[in-house]
């Protein structure tokens, strides 16, 4: 009698795109809000390694170990090693060395920007390796870190007033950056010219005045929720934006909300009051251009802008 044939084996179906997709953007999404990284979902195959991979480069220690290539073989296996490279010589990088780096994997961007990132506060790279990493990133990756990219670059190209590194970026990014684009030139257009009249709002008793502060020559602007300032440096003064921002930039009285935030603001232990003003609106803030906090503005005697520095380009402390 023949024998029975074995059962024929079937292979696993492969992973819809679609599951991927949505996987990798719960991941930057939770990245993005700086909430913890969700559950990954079982994915097979090069699907699921791509997922864990992307997982490991937002969570790694930028300034530590790179994280390990889960990938055994193949392209994949063979972008991480040149990634690897990358992060373990960081006083060699070039733009030559960038290129050569696929950028085919969301994670290797990630990883890039994240390392990267470190690198510039740390004070590693030059100004060249450094406008040559952001040029990469620029043209890798997702949305995300592109966006990263260009605020990052924009940024310091607004603190070395270079206007042909700000011109250069805009033939560089994608269409979605426009309004950002356009809140870096009228930052630019600032400088060399009187500060804008931003109405503040006096620290304990909460009462406007329109004009900035004569005495200052230096505008720490950041909320109080991100810095534990109890002291400041002579001849500067602390904005701190409301957390909600909704008060109409004109208003001469403040709404509930934000009444409430100042008096919270007043007795918060340690603030130095008489250095510090509270500015309920946000959109006279961002209608200037300044809304990548923090942002520190200088002035001269003569009460005009001499330097903006913000967001990734702003000093840690005022």
């Amino acid at each position: 009698m023949p024998q029975a044939s074995p059962p024929a084996l079937v292979a696993p179906a492969p992973t819809p795109p679609q599951a991927l997709s949505e996987a990798q953007t719960a991941l930057l999404e939770a990245y993005d809000w700086g909430r913890p990284l969700p559950p990954a979902p079982r994915l097979r195959g090069a699907a699921g390694l791509s997922l864990h991979w992307l997982r490991m480069a937002l969570s790694f220690d930028p300034l530590g170990a790179p994280p390990k290539n889960p990938f055994a073989a193949g392209s994949s296996h063979r972008e991480i090693q040149r990634l690897h490279t990358l992060l373990n010589h960081p006083k060699h990088l070039s733009a030559a060395t960038l290129k050569a780096l696929p950028g085919r994997e969301p994670g290797t961007a990630l990883a890039l920007w994240r390392w990267g990132q470190a690198q510039v506060r740390q004070g590693v790279f030059s100004p060249s390796q450094r406008r040559a990493w952001e040029d990469r990133l620029l043209t890798i990756g997702p949305p995300l870190s592109r966006g990263y990219a260009l605020r990052h670059a924009l940024c310091y190209a607004l603190a070395e007033q270079d206007e042909a590194r700000f011109t250069a970026l805009r033939a560089l990014a994608d269409p979605a950056a426009e309004a950002t684009l356009l809140g870096f030139q009228r930052l630019f257009g600032l400088l060399g010219g009187p500060l804008p009249r931003l109405r503040l709002w006096s620290l304990p008793d909460l009462t406007y005045t329109d004009l900035a502060p004569e005495a200052s020559r230096r505008l720490w602007i950041c909320p109080a929720e991100a810095d534990r300032l109890e002291s400041l440096p002579a001849g500067t003064l602390w904005i701190i934006p409301s957390l909600v921002g909704s008060l109409d930039d004109r208003s001469a009285t403040l709404d509930e909300a934000s009444r409430k935030e100042g008096e919270i603001l007043a007795r918060r232990p340690g603030l130095p009051l008489h250095q510090a003003w509270f500015a309920p609106s946000r959109s006279a803030l961002e209608s200037l251009g300044l809304a990548w906090f923090p942002i520190l503005l200088e002035l001269d005697e003569q009460g005009q802008l001499t330097r903006i520095r913000m967001g990734d380009a702003a000093p840690p402390r005022p």
